[in-house]
């Protein structure tokens, strides 16, 4: 997989796009990222059968440790729409 943080997209789009490097500071935030003490940095990998509340245990696990973030389907739908990006 490749990143791309430059100025310029690497190939031509079909509509146009701010690159992150040309975000206005009113519509980004920048965190600081916090190394941890012994220079280790942990991942979870939560596990659950289909229809039996996995996502309602993360929920409820995020809920209580918020130095977590979700990567997920779900949390790029939720982002795009607060984005005001319309599900078709």
């Amino acid at each position: 997989s490749h990143v791309n943080f430059g100025p310029e997209p690497l190939a031509p789009l079909p509509f146009k796009c701010r690159m992150v490097s040309d975000a206005v500071k009113a519509d980004v935030a920048v965190a600081k990222p916090v190394e941890p003490a012994d220079g280790k940095y942990e991942v979870v990998f939560p596990v659950g059968i289909p229809d039996e509340g996995t996502f309602d245990r993360l929920d409820l696990f995020l809920k209580k440790h918020p130095k977590y973030v979700e990567l997920s389907d779900r949390m790029i739908m939720d982002w795009a729409e607060k984005s005001g990006i319309r599900r078709q």
